[in-house]
């Protein structure tokens, strides 16, 4: 410290004033006083340890460790250097006792404080090493704070030479400030030994979990990835973990709670639960409980299956807009919920904010001192300027740090926002209702997650500017009252004047908003159904209809986004410009009330001030829109969370004796319709078989959800204790291993699981896989057969050792004699689960003698229960159909195995029990159908689709039509769903042309003409003013009130007006011309990217996840659509704006281009350095957003199946990686933007400074250059970090482009339609199929899956075509439509290549009956005849055809009665009756058969048959059988082995031979002795 002789002056500094500032500038350095510097100096450094001791205490209590710090030496020498500053301070304090000198109070309350203080610092750095705190910033601050202070002590001791007289004093001050910068070196060096507490939970730790404060600041952890980067392309695996505070695990539960807290404490509701469940354990089983907050009594809900239709469905009916019903109390807010949670951290980054930007404030009061000072520089001392120059830097480097932190911190609370919102999403999914699901289609739910959530997210990054706003303008208009005086009003009422312009604005968006986000709901739910759908769109020919009908719906969301982007630009051109009205309205107001001329200090002050408190509003029209955005995705999250759930209605009158029991019940999908199940009374004792039948649609798979807890409980009780396992009727699979699929995350018992392998009849599917059971299956199970899935999916209930087993019509997919192996092995008395209990739906007369149990349906309610020798007694409906069935097989000639089934003696009194007469009119009826075909293939039961020991194996690779050679060893093939690719290296030129191309390039040219003269107005409106404020006429105040000053001030005043209103003209054509033309572009992109979709083969869709499709079409396009033209514009202007500037500084100052070059050059490093990894980060982040929707999508339709089995946990769990996977891309991305800002702030700091200091040094240049210089230089900042990040933002989201881009590139498969190679008209007439040394392989590094088949079938004949597993049977029939190329040979239908005609000339000439019902979300009519080709009349005609004219009849819009998301509102019989009709209407002279009647009764069947065989007569028909007696009585047999021709013939033929291979499978299959 400074010393004085103060004498016997008793004042507390010894008579030294505070702050003289004649003494300050009258010297040639900053004298400042000792008094000012015994307490200024002292109180604020110390003031700030002691004021927030207190609070960093109490955070360390509650801190939650993450990292130890053991003691190293640097944690010794900080201690140890701490105390050495103590000491000094004490022998500082003790030292006037040996001198002569009387020192004031002042020094000795100061010396005592730094004493006091050093210790308490010491105790907080020991707390904070124990607590597991690194670098504290209360201490790192401190330290800084005490650097500073202590530089104007020890430059005063120098220049004051104080060692001449006070040797002792001066040693221990240069001492103490050599401590202090040791001492904040050290903790700037952070710790060199960290440990995580929770090591083991982190692969690969992020960084700043163990970096010291000084690089969280500066974000300089991040260097090791960015370098990475550099060197190399990223991979996934190369970006570290997030940090604990980030991950979904650490933030979901606390929202949840808060979540279920808001509903439970303002809400009693009658029906809609709001609580999303916990997903908790019973008996060692992961439950959800939906909609309570706890459960009491044990029971679950295990919901399953998706709605089904019963003959009488009711048309679908929409309550009110929230689906709420209170009785009391207040709507659940989500807003509370996530301030609850969020709000404390978000409020400490808006409050750092507000510093930051009070801050920015100092500039141009700043720059009016630098005026002053440039006017009278030799009058004043030159380190003035040099201390305004660094005033400047230091007050835009603290600015821009403190900004960044809270940036960053809102960023990552928008990303933990996302979370948990997504969370909600996904866990909601799982206890949804019918009626939920029917109103959030898997579209819907798509965009909640990928659209709505991110919304959330993207507000919340710019929410500072609600907090900033009022704050800044409040500063700027006092400032501009203090600059213009009274004429700063003018400026108030101008930016009055435009609120209501926004508000009306802001109103019409979101109305736009709601109904474009509507839209965009439907369509992504189109595109999935038509992914779902895709083959039989494929094998229709249909894919133009769909086409058309998805464009018809963006041609609709385009034009609302057309009148948003209109909007938007509007919105955006009020605030952008506001500003230079701002100016203008205040410059005309001064003139006009003062008749003065404007001066520098008033004009560039102003103008500083003005230009400040631009960026806010610049950030304005970004957020009016997102919080219009927002406030429409609140409200569809909020109708989709508090939507209806499940209902657990478990009464507990379950027992170990009665596991299921339902009493008096009367239950139905949706409360607004009709009930399904009606008064339905059963209890199923322990251990018994008990099935259920009847007609289709009489509620069979609605009483199995009912006993899960699927349905809506209206009157009666149901209960079902132990653990539940679930067959559904349509098998759900995942894309994982066979193995994985069937363990379904159970640990592997090697020989339970081999018994339950060979129980199913898995063993010979799994030896043809390429890998056995470790072969990768494709989503859905779109590489194994119907028969396969089907018995993947009974293996995997079967493993998980149930206590309560519910089958759903499990032997349907499957022939008899597989059915019979599964019945005895499995289900039947002696099979694995004969001690459990089991409830099972069959259509399968000749299971029924050997059920315990037999429940009759109809209508939905139980007409008949009893065994089965009751049920025949009694003499009902039961009886009666199962005595027509078995007399109409009494007189087979063929051994049918259904039949023998049958016991003897049950057959015989069957016979017995019937009338002569109706024996007799049965008789005859019998006698018309007595063709062997005839006979057989009415036999066609619930087989249907069935396969196994003559199965297919539909494989997309092919790899499972070719078995494996014996001997031979094998590569492993490669996976079947391949990783997402990821571009490399920069974006490609072909995807900037593909966007320019698609904005058009007459709209490049007018964009670019209208900003160019824009910005030749700002340069011309700046340089104007400063000579404006230079005019020495006007300077000289004695011309004021004359005529000529007047009329040249009014001059200024025209020419200066003119060129702000050319500003708004040109950037208003700009903006409106980019928002819409890029509205347009992305419209044009999104159509060529769904036209190259729907172009690709099967092979695609095969590999292919539905989820990768549809996150380009949701996410990707939606950046399309919204983000990239703000982006495009504000980096354009950004980077224009910011050539301005520096044009205008280096006119004023040209000494700056000798600083302009490195600095430059620097900043391009930089840039450079970071984009190669910005650009992977955001690559990588949409690749990992794929897994998610993928993941999401697999759980909504196999939600019913994941309740059943309680392991809605572990799901949970994976989509919480999938999140964090997700978010980790996000996380070092915005990471990696923040390490760029602070250094491109710092590099805008030293223009800043050299810009100022240029001007101090300069001679010659007036006070106006200076003060447009300096206006201009202050905009560096914030236009440098705008200009990074919006051309960082467009780039990394130009991923988005380069991903539609990708996917329009694809190469197609062959036209649809060939103009020059078009068969006649009415092709095929006759029917005729030759293939000639036919080969054909799924793609082109795969073995050939056909070889050199050669065959023909004549017009009309019936071909049956059978063979063992991966014989080729099923390659042969999609062979036939072209959705696999032939590598050799060729195919003639009616003597027509049909390789040399377009695709959709070959398949709209054939007709095909699918094994899986494929229905889409739309009506009756439109899912028959799609491309609206026949007339009422004919539909009529084809429904009745199939028996279903009848039942539609009965429903509210018969024809235009509306077919949900997947059909889910009519049951799987239903479904395959529809698609059986919409095969009728085609008419073709060729059909191929793929066993199309499942899932249906045995009645229905067999008038089915009778149909198909009348309604195809003259047909040429070809069948892949899975079981031989469908086509025994065919004209010629196909017996294909390993993709080649065994055997083709007449039946009696081959059967002739023993040696044959027919003979054999005939055997194998029990048809011959």
């Amino acid at each position: 410290m400074p010393f004085t002789n103060s004498g016997s002056d008793d004042s507390f500094c010894g008579g030294s004033t505070f702050w003289n500032t004649t003494a300050i500038r009258s010297s040639s350095y900053p004298k400042l006083s000792e008094c000012f510097q015994q307490t200024a100096l002292t109180f604020i450094p110390c003031g700030w340890l002691w004021l927030t001791a207190g609070f960093h205490i109490g955070y360390l209590r509650r801190h939650t460790r993450v990292i130890s710090l053991p003691m190293t030496w640097l944690h010794t020498a900080r201690l140890f250097v701490a105390l050495t500053l103590g000491l000094a301070s004490g022998i500082h304090l003790f030292l006037p006792l040996e001198e002569d000198q009387r020192f004031p109070a002042s020094f000795f309350v100061s010396q005592s404080l730094w004493l006091i203080t050093y210790l308490l610092a010491c105790i907080l750095m020991v707390y904070s090493r124990i607590c597991g705190v690194m670098s504290p910033c209360v201490i790192v601050l401190f330290w800084l704070l005490t650097t500073v202070s202590h530089i104007v002590p020890i430059y005063s001791v120098i220049i004051q030479e104080a060692y001449h007289h006070a040797l002792m004093r001066f040693a221990i001050e240069l001492v103490t400030f050599a401590l202090i910068l040791i001492e904040f070196a050290l903790h700037l060096a952070g710790d060199i030994e960290v440990h995580l507490i929770h090591a083991t939970s982190y692969k690969d730790p992020c960084p700043v979990m163990s970096s010291s404060f000084i690089s969280k600041l500066t974000y300089s952890w991040m260097f090791r990835l960015l370098y990475q980067g550099f060197r190399s392309t990223l991979v996934l695996k190369d970006i570290f973990d997030l940090p604990g505070y980030m991950q979904s695990r650490n933030n979901v539960p606390a929202f949840m709670d808060a979540w279920n807290q808001e509903f439970s404490k303002r809400t009693d509701l009658r029906h809609n639960k709001y609580q999303i469940g916990h997903p908790f354990s019973i008996n060692g089983k992961d439950v959800i409980i939906p909609n309570y907050q706890s459960s009491t009594d044990g029971k679950t809900i295990t919901p399953t299956q998706p709605t089904k239709g019963t003959c009488h469905p009711q048309p679908a009916v929409l309550d009110n807009a929230s689906k709420i019903e209170c009785q009391q109390g207040k709507t659940p807010s989500l807003i509370r919920a996530l301030v609850k949670v969020f709000c404390l951290p978000l409020l400490k980054a808006q409050v750092v904010g507000v510093m930051a930007d009070a801050l920015l404030y100092a500039n141009p009061l700043l720059l009016g001192r630098l005026i002053s000072y440039i006017e009278a520089k030799d009058e004043r001392p030159k380190w003035e300027g040099y201390a305004l120059a660094a005033s400047f830097f230091a007050v835009v480097l603290t600015s821009s740090v403190l900004s960044s932190y809270r940036f960053y911190t809102c960023t990552c609370i928008g990303d933990r926002v996302k979370t948990v919102l997504a969370a909600a999403v996904y866990k909601k999914s799982l206890t949804m209702n019918a009626e939920g699901r029917r109103n959030f289609t898997v579209g819907n739910v798509v965009n909640l997650m990928t659209v709505d959530c991110q919304r959330f997210r993207d507000l919340i990054t710019k929410l500072y500017a609600l907090f900033s706003w009022p704050v800044q303008i409040s500063i700027a208009f006092f400032l501009l009252y203090n600059v213009l005086g009274i004429a700063f009003v003018a400026g108030i009422i101008t930016l009055l004047l435009l609120m209501p312009t926004n508000a009306k604005l802001t109103t019409s968006l979101k109305g736009i908003q709601i109904r474009q986000m509507a839209l965009k709901d439907q369509r992504i739910k189109l595109v999935n159904e038509i992914l779902n759908g895709i083959k039989v769109l494929k094998l229709y020919a249909w894919e133009p209809s769909f086409q058309k009908k998805i464009l018809e719906v963006r041609r609709h969301e385009v034009l609302e986004l057309r009148k948003a982007a209109v909007l938007n630009s509007i919105n955006s051109l009020c605030w952008v410009i506001s500003p230079v009205l701002v100016t203008v309205t205040s410059f005309v107001a001064y003139v006009l009330i003062t008749g003065d001329s404007l001066t520098p200090s008033k004009a560039f002050v102003a103008m500083s001030v003005i230009h400040t408190m631009k960026a806010p509003m610049d950030t304005l029209p970004a957020l009016i829109s997102q919080i219009v955005q927002c406030q429409v995705s609140l409200k569809r999250l909020h109708k989709y969370l508090t939507g209806g759930d499940l209902d657990e209605a478990d009464s507990g009158q379950s027992s170990d004796d009665f596991p299921i029991q339902v009493k008096e019940a009367t239950l139905t999908w949706d409360r607004t319709t009709t009930p399904v199940l009606q008064n339905i009374t059963m209890s199923i004792p322990r251990g018994k078989l008990v099935a259920v039948v009847g007609p289709v649609g009489a509620g069979k798979s609605s009483l199995l959800s009912a006993a899960l807890g699927e349905m809506e409980q209206l009157t009666g009780q149901r209960s079902m204790s132990g653990q539940a396992a679930f067959v559904p009727q349509q098998a759900w699979i995942q894309n994982m291993t066979l193995q994985n699929n069937i363990l379904f995350e159970k640990p592997l018992e090697e020989d339970f699981y081999t018994k339950v392998i060979e129980a199913c009849a898995l063993e010979a599917d799994i030896e043809l896989l390429p890998d056995g059971d470790q072969t990768e299956i494709g989503e859905k199970g779109i590489n194994l057969s119907g028969g396969q899935r089907q018995r993947v999916s009974l293996a995997r209930a079967v493993y998980q050792d149930a206590d309560v087993y519910l089958l759903d019509d499990p032997l349907s997919a499957v022939d008899a004699q597989v059915g019979r192996h599964i019945f005895q092995n499995v289900i039947g008395p002696h099979g694995i689960i004969r001690d459990k209990t089991r409830l099972m739906v069959t259509h399968g007369v000749h299971w029924l003698p050997l059920v315990d149990i037999i429940i009759v349906m109809d209508h939905g309610k139980i007409t008949e229960t009893g065994t089965y020798e009751e049920l025949m007694n009694r003499g009902g409906h039961f009886s009666h159909f199962v005595r027509n069935f078995l007399l109409e097989n009494q007189d087979e000639d063929v051994q049918e195995p259904d039949v023998l089934e049958l016991p003897g003696e049950i057959k015989d009194d069957a016979v017995r029990g019937m009338s002569q007469e109706n024996q007799s009119g049965l008789h005859t009826r019998h006698i018309q159908n007595q063709s062997i075909r005839q006979r057989q293939r009415k036999k066609h039961e619930a087989a249907t689709g069935g396969d196994t020991l003559c199965d297919k194996s539909i494989s997309p690779n092919g790899a499972t039509e070719t078995p494996p050679k014996a001997g031979t060893t094998e590569k492993r093939p490669k996976p079947l769903i391949d990783e997402e690719k990821v571009q490399k290296g920069q974006i490609r030129k072909a995807v900037f042309s593909a966007m320019l191309r698609a904005f058009g390039y007459l709209p490049v040219i007018v964009a670019c003409f209208f900003l160019i003269f824009y910005n030749g107005a700002n340069v011309a409106s700046g340089l104007w003013l400063s000579e404006w404020t230079n005019d020495d006429y006007l300077k000289n105040e004695t011309y004021k009130g004359t005529g000529k000053y007047t009329s040249d001030t009014y001059r200024y005043l025209g020419v200066y007006s003119v060129l702000a209103l050319t500003q708004v003209l040109g950037n208003g054509v700009f903006v409106m011309l980019v928002f819409v033309q890029m509205v347009t572009a992305s419209q044009r992109l999104h159509n060529l990217m769904l036209n190259s979709i729907l172009h690709q083969s099967m092979v695609f869709f095969d590999t292919t996840p539905a989820g990768r499709i549809l996150n380009r079409f949701s996410r990707d396009v939606d950046i399309m659509d919204v983000l990239i033209g703000r982006q495009l514009w504000m980096a354009v202007f950004t980077g224009l704006n910011m050539s301005v500037t520096l044009i205008i500084i280096s006119y004023s100052t040209p000494l700056f281009l000798a600083v302009l070059p490195p600095i430059v050059f620097i900043y391009i490093l930089f840039q450079r350095f970071y984009i190669r990894s910005s650009r992977q980060f955001r690559r990588l982040e949409s690749t990992s957003r794929s897994p998610i929707l993928s993941h999401f999508t697999d759980t909504i339709h196999g939600a019913g199946s994941i309740r059943a089995y309680g392991v809605g946990r572990r799901f949970y769990s994976q989509f919480q990686d999938s999140v964090d996977n997700n978010l980790r891309c996000t996380f070092v991305t915005e990471s990696a933007r923040r390490w760029l800002k602070v250094r491109l702030e710092f590099l805008s700091s030293v223009m800043v400074f050299f810009a100022c200091l240029f001007a101090v040094t300069s001679h010659g240049v007036s006070a106006s250059l200076v003060g447009l210089s300096i206006t201009y230089a202050l905009q560096i900042t914030e236009s440098l970090n705008q200009l990074i990040q919006h051309i960082t933002m467009l780039e990394t989201n130009s991923v988005s482009c380069e991903r539609l881009v990708e996917y329009i590139n694809l190469p197609h498969e062959p036209e649809w339609v060939q103009p020059d190679r078009r068969p006649p008209p009415g092709w095929p007439a006759r029917g005729r199929i030759a293939f000639h040394g036919y080969s054909t392989r799924y793609r082109p590094h795969l073995d050939v899956v056909l070889r050199d088949i050669t065959f023909t079938v004549e017009a009309g004949q019936k071909i049956g075509v059978v063979g063992r597993t991966g014989a080729g049977k099923s390659s042969l029939s999609v062979a036939l439509f072209r959705m696999i190329e032939a590598s050799g040979g060729s195919i003639l239908i009616d003597d027509v290549d049909v390789s040399t005609i377009g695709l959709h000339d070959l398949r709209a000439g054939l007709t095909i009956l699918p094994q899986d019902p494929v229905l889409f979300s739309g009506t009756v009519r439109f899912n028959l005849d799609p491309i609206d080709l026949h007339s009422d009349a004919a539909l009529w005609e084809a429904l009745d055809y199939v028996h279903l004219g009848t039942c539609l009849r009965e429903w509210a819009g018969q024809l235009e009665y509306v077919c949900e998301e997947n059909g889910q509102n009519l049951s799987v019989g239903q479904r395959q009756l529809m698609c059986l009709a919409r095969s009728l209407l085609r008419k073709t002279r060729i059909l191929v058969l793929d066993e199309a009647t499942a899932a249906v009764d045995l009645e229905t069947d067999a008038l089915l048959q009778d149909t198909i065989r009348e309604a195809f007569r003259d047909c040429t028909v070809l069948t892949v059988a899975h079981r031989l007696n469908t086509v025994i009585d065919y004209d010629k047999i196909l017996v294909l082995g390993n993709g080649e021709i065994l055997e083709y013939g007449d039946p009696g033929e081959l059967l002739a031979d023993t040696s044959g291979a027919f003979y054999n499978l005939a055997k194998e299959s029990g048809l011959v002795p």
